[in-house]
């Protein structure tokens, strides 16, 4: 083997990165995971077993390739779901202060109450209301119409 390994197989790395860079991973941190296979491949090489190096080396850098692929599916996986729990959080503490602001009579339905919340609150138009509600926006008039009703009817 030549002395520079890293300089005689940096291409076999590439071509290897190339089938798994559209995985999630930056190109270049798999070029480096693919580098440490090589180093790998190269502390446990035995020419004895009269196998070529380039194909012993291969299994060490997509073990590695394929390592950092996992670790960043999972570690996605987690920040999506914190990110998730994070906007419940918001979300609920959002509600517990809106309560607060909007003095809203405890009998009114809550959907009501979070159209009237999100209108006049969080400055969210009948659109954006109606596409975190799930329903039409023509809906979330309504029910707007209708909790204004129920406020005018009680200070009145």
């Amino acid at each position: 083997m030549k002395n520079n390994i890293y300089d005689e197989y940096l291409p076999l790395v590439i071509d290897i990165v190339n089938k798994y860079q559209h995985l999630g991973v930056p190109r270049e941190d798999l070029i480096q995971e693919g580098l440490i296979g090589l180093m790998e491949a190269e502390k446990r090489y035995d020419a004895s077993h009269n196998t070529k190096f380039s194909s012993y080396a291969v299994f060490w850098i997509k073990k590695y390739i394929l390592a950092a692929v996992d670790i960043e599916r999972k570690e996605s996986q987690k920040y999506a779901k914190l990110a998730k729990e994070k906007a419940k959080a918001q979300a609920k503490t959002a509600a517990t202060k809106t309560s607060q602001y909007l003095n809203l009579p405890k009998d009114m339905p809550k959907e009501e109450r979070l159209v009237l919340r999100a209108l006049y609150e969080e400055q969210k138009t009948l659109k954006e209301i109606a596409d975190l509600m799930n329903i039409s926006r023509e809906k979330v008039r309504q029910l707007k119409e209708k909790a204004l009703r129920r406020l005018r009817a009680k200070n009145e």
